[in-house]
């Protein structure tokens, strides 16, 4: 397992939500901070991370752009002191592929 999605499911666990098998922890954590409300992003960045729950782990692959043998590694991610800080993290780097993969995703602002 990669080492950022190791840690966003003991941070899942810290913060008393159950991890589920399968998916991706570290969406797991940013949908669990939306939920809290401890975060606020667009319907759509929203619909996107809840899709990653469903999603195989090739597409997610290839959603983040992680090259064959390589990890994902959003930057900044270890010095995380808390489950929000990793959460805002992990979705400013997945929110960035969002850009990436559709380049109008923010042309409206």
């Amino acid at each position: 397992m990669m080492p950022v999605n190791q840690r966003a499911k003991e941070t899942l666990l810290e913060i008393g939500e159950e991890p589920h098998a399968g998916v991706l922890y570290c969406a797991q954590l940013v949908i669990s901070a939306l939920s809290r409300g401890a975060i606020e992003v667009e319907e759509d960045l929203t619909q996107t991370l809840k899709a990653m729950m469903t999603w195989k782990p090739q597409r997610i692959m290839n959603f983040l752009m992680i090259a064959p043998g390589a990890e994902y590694d959003p930057q900044g991610w270890q010095k995380a002191k808390d489950y929000l800080q990793l959460a805002k993290i992990i979705l400013d780097d997945i929110e960035g592929k969002m850009v990436k993969h559709f380049p109008w995703y923010r042309s409206g602002e």
